[in-house]
């Protein structure tokens, strides 16, 4: 049951990236499919990018309250 829940969340994901794609860009929905893949790597890796900064950030502030105490 869980793993349908996650497959029906990547879908809906996958499907806003390639409809939202296509009205950000001057693509239609057709050239829109093929830039799909694309595009949700790159919103996967920045996604990464950002919780990893998010991640370091914590950690030093943690790290500077503990030196302080």
């Amino acid at each position: 049951m869980k793993d349908r829940r996650l497959v029906a969340v990547m879908v809906v994901a996958v499907l806003a990236t390639w409809l939202v794609g296509a009205a950000v860009t001057r693509y239609s929905v057709e050239q829109m499919a093929y830039f799909a893949p694309i595009a949700v790597c790159v919103l996967g890796a920045t996604a990464g990018v950002i919780m990893l900064w998010v991640k370091i950030v914590m950690q030093t502030r943690r790290e500077r309250r503990e030196r302080r105490a």
